[in-house]
């Protein structure tokens, strides 16, 4: 999906609050209360005599400020009461799954109870957590995926997506908190986030995001959530306990999720195998050459459980706590660097924290393709790798017979948003990353069928610069040509290290990279990658591009064709920024 907007830098607390954002789990709506379209807001009550601050070096602080508490300092609470969002009778359930995979020819029978071969034994197991959160109110907010909100020139921009003008400033908030539609009149009907009336786009400016406003009708509003290990889990004084170790384990006919804190070892989760399965899923069998390893070759069947907590937890609202455990002055010991294998089975990631991305984010013109729609993202190192880590809704590098699919890291190497090209600005790139991308280790699927991995730079050069090896990190674009097809003196290219050589490669063209390669789990839906930190090149000084010691932004995407599917869209996801991320 291809975008354009002007160029624009992120202010700190833009990444603060992006950052905060990244940690959240996966929310399909959001509705925070008492709000009656047409009716009007909800005045905040404070002290009047408190003292009047008002922030007005930037408009984001302006916004703020308008939502003062009682003490007149910004409060996101005051924020939801001036809309009327506050939530009334509100029940949590929060429930244990545990999903198995066995190769198809030891299960037996599987319709209902699970059936198995004598010697069976699981190729992989997983856990999650699902959260449910349903309560009454006249009005729910929900995101917006057809645009972001973004800060140009000190005010609050709207960027519009389209699937024929790409990215574009469609509006701007006021310094009252009101939309306002910048856009040219007969280009409105183009963007699919300027058909939402204009009084029902909210902007939140603690939380940074932009949300549709709309009435219930009477019916209880419902926000559902996964949240995959390490899963957060806190004392009995409501402390969050760090440093657990999770580990599942197949006990004779149960599966068991453990948690080891300090050496003492707790059961958290466990189910059955000769219950009730709830889901049943049959292997993505995709053709593997060099470069590329799955479990089984996706033979497999994958099947899911619901489980219990253990007596050793307590389930409130939404949050598990451990029973008569306080860790007052408890020293959390650094933890060791996880060793990672590149081979299909993701037990050395289950510790390692991540980012989440919410399923189903959807851009309405964009086929809402599930083997596209990231849900998680991880990275790790040693001195001599990068680890990557992602998992989908769907399965990875699934197409039609004739169909593409794409998966990249997005990597700004020097934390400079104008160096680089800007995923979300681009004349011909995609939406949703706001960082300055330097490089990018990837792979493609092509009917199917894996056809490779590759590295991307994009600074000052083209492919002599690449092939020799001598980059030079500075403001450059994805395409080779700009839109009126004249040929760039900068832009992407795309290489393979093979036999000591390095060359250019293009889509469509075999021949994985040697120093960059793949696993995709057994059932398909997470993938690991081992990029050496070697195959970024270095500068022209000889300095590598990437190196242990350096702090980079990191994101990953992933985009393909829906074939598959019987759609001729595309469908196309990326993950929230990991910012900071220290290769030590």
């Amino acid at each position: 999906m291809k975008m354009a907007v002007e160029n624009c830098t992120l202010t700190h607390f833009e990444r603060l609050k992006m950052k905060q954002l990244n940690w959240k789990t996966n929310v399909t709506s959001i509705s925070f209360g008492l709000l009656i379209l047409g009716i009007g807001s909800v005045s905040a009550q404070f002290d009047k005599s408190a003292p009047e601050k008002i922030w007005q070096t930037k408009q984001i602080d302006v916004l703020q400020s308008n939502y003062r508490n009682t003490n007149g300092m910004p409060s996101r609470d005051t924020f939801l009461k001036n809309h009327g969002l506050f939530q009334a009778e509100v029940n949590y359930r929060v429930s244990a799954y545990f999903t198995i995979s066995f190769k198809q020819n030891d299960i037996v029978d599987s319709n209902s109870r699970l059936k198995l071969i004598e010697d069976a034994h699981p190729v992989s197991i997983d856990f999650y957590l699902k959260n449910d959160k349903v309560y009454n109110s006249p009005n729910k907010l929900s995101p917006l995926w057809d645009g972001r909100v973004y800060e140009d020139n000190n005010k609050i921009v709207v960027g519009g997506y389209s699937s024929r003008h790409n990215e574009r400033p469609v509006g701007r908030f006021n310094d009252s908190g009101k939309f306002e539609v910048t856009l040219d009149k007969n280009l409105i009907a183009e963007f699919p986030i300027l058909q939402t009336p204009a009084e029902a786009i909210i902007f939140d400016p603690f939380e940074w995001r932009i949300y549709k406003i709309e009435p219930t009708n009477g019916e209880s509003v419902r926000e559902e959530s996964q949240q995959y290990l390490p899963i957060s889990m806190y004392d009995s004084q409501g402390q969050l306990i760090g440093g657990i170790q999770f580990e599942i384990k197949k006990e004779e006919n149960n599966l068991v999720l453990f948690g080891n804190i300090d050496g003492n070892v707790l059961k958290i989760a466990e189910a059955g195998l000769d219950s009730e399965i709830i889901n049943k899923r049959e292997g993505y069998q995709p053709q593997l050459q060099d470069g590329c390893v799955q479990p089984e070759g996706g033979k497999v069947v994958t099947l899911t459980f619901k489980g219990r907590f253990t007596d050793n937890l307590i389930a409130q609202n939404d949050m598990l706590f451990l029973k008569n455990y306080h860790h007052e002055n408890r020293k959390v010991a650094k933890q060791k660097r996880t060793s990672i294998k590149i081979d299909g089975h993701f037990e050395d990631w289950r510790n390692i924290a991540g980012i989440s991305d919410p399923k189903g984010d959807y851009v309405s013109y964009l086929y809402p393709n599930p083997d596209t729609d990231i849900l998680q993202f991880k990275v790790s190192n040693d001195d001599k790798y990068l680890y990557f880590y992602s998992r989908v809704a769907g399965v990875h590098g699934r197409t039609g017979g004739k169909g593409r699919y794409y998966w990249y890291t997005y990597i700004d190497v020097d934390a400079n948003p104008n160096t680089g090209y800007p995923p979300t600005r681009d004349d011909n790139c995609y939406f949703g990353i706001a960082i300055g991308d330097d490089c990018e280790a990837q792979f493609e699927f092509i009917g199917n069928k894996f056809i490779k991995t590759f590295f991307g730079f994009t600074g000052m050069g083209t492919e002599k610069q690449s092939i020799d090896g001598k980059l030079t990190l500075g403001p450059s674009y994805y395409s080779a040509k700009d839109l009126q097809g004249k040929m760039r003196d900068r832009y992407k290219v795309e290489y393979v290290n093979r036999n000591g050589t390095r060359s250019t490669t293009h889509d469509y063209t075999e021949g994985t990279s040697e120093d960059l390669i793949i696993a995709l789990s057994a059932d398909g839906s997470e993938v690991e990658m081992r990029a050496e930190l070697a195959g970024f090149l270095w500068d022209e000084n000889g300095k590598p591009i990437v190196s242990t010691g350096q702090i980079i932004n990191i994101a990953v995407g992933a985009e393909g064709s829906s074939d598959f599917y019987g759609s001729d869209d595309w469908g196309a996801d990326s993950s929230p920024v990991i910012y900071g991320y220290k290769i030590q």
